[in-house]
Order: structure tokens, then C-alpha cells, then sequence
């Protein structure tokens, strides 16, 4: 097996590429979520029942500002939320692509070695010097 038949077989080529997307994902998914989970925690925890107000709670004064009952600290850590959850999916695809990638890598390592045994078995047999017929038997 030569290394030109490595990087010939379009399976060893695509998993290679697939790797190198899956760790990137990987790791800017890993770091994006956890920057973002550090900007969460970070933040005053609010009441865990504020998230649901009805009309008569709303204030009156705010002008009919039913539209936007979050205040800026609250709005950037449902921002802050959002994006983790878009990086922690990146992260988990990240993840499913490198495995995928080990995968068809694997395959076409092994379509390879296969390729290359058959070559030389053909190889052998033609020339001459391939393995004897059948056993040899005495007679007695």
C-alpha cells in the first residue's frame, strides 16, 4: 500500500475533510458555549415564575409597552440563552461529524488495504509464484 492510494480513494479524502469540519465545529461550538453559559451565569437570577405575566400585571404607566416587557439585562440574557443553545447544537453536530468521519475514514482504510491484497495476489499469481495447487500427498 503507497500513500498515493490513501489519498486517491475519494472515502479516505471525504472523511479526512469531514474531520477537519466536525473538529471545527467542535471546538468553536465548545468555546462559543461556554462563553455564552459564562455571560448566563453571570446574571442576576430572576424570579423562576417572572417569565409568565398576565395583563393585569403589566404596568399601566408603560405606555402599552406589552410588546416589551424585558428589561436590557433580562433581553441580553435571552440573547445570551439563544446563542448558547445555537453553539451547543453546533457543538453536538461537530461531534456527530468527527464520528461520521472516523467512520468513512475507516471504511475507505480498509477498501484500500483490500484493494492493494487483490493487486498483489494477482500480481503473484500471474507471475507464477502463487501458492501450490494442492497439498502434496504421499503414498505409502
Amino acid at each position: 500500500m503507497k500513500l498515493r492510494d490513501l489519498y486517491t480513494d475519494w472515502r479516505v479524502v471525504a472523511g479526512v475533510a469531514l474531520a477537519c469540519l466536525g473538529a471545527g465545529n467542535w471546538i468553536i461550538g465548545l468555546n462559543r458555549t461556554q462563553e455564552y453559559s459564562q455571560i448566563i451565569a453571570s446574571a442576576p437570577n430572576a424570579a423562576a415564575g417572572s417569565d409568565y405575566r398576565s395583563f393585569d400585571e403589566l404596568d399601566a404607566s408603560a405606555g402599552g409597552a406589552v410588546l416589551e416587557p424585558l428589561t436590557a439585562r433580562e433581553r441580553e440574557v435571552s440573547y445570551a440563552t439563544a446563542r448558547m443553545d445555537f453553539y451547543h447544537a453546533t457543538f453536538l453536530t461537530g461531534q456527530v461529524l468527527v464520528l461520521f468521519a472516523l467512520i468513512v475514514t475507516f471504511w475507505g482504510v480498509i477498501a484500500v488495504i483490500q484493494s492493494d491484497s487483490r493487486r498483489a495476489i494477482r500480481s503473484a499469481t500471474a507471475g507464477g509464484a502463487g501458492p501450490p495447487a494442492g497439498p502434496a500427498h504421499s503414498t505409502r
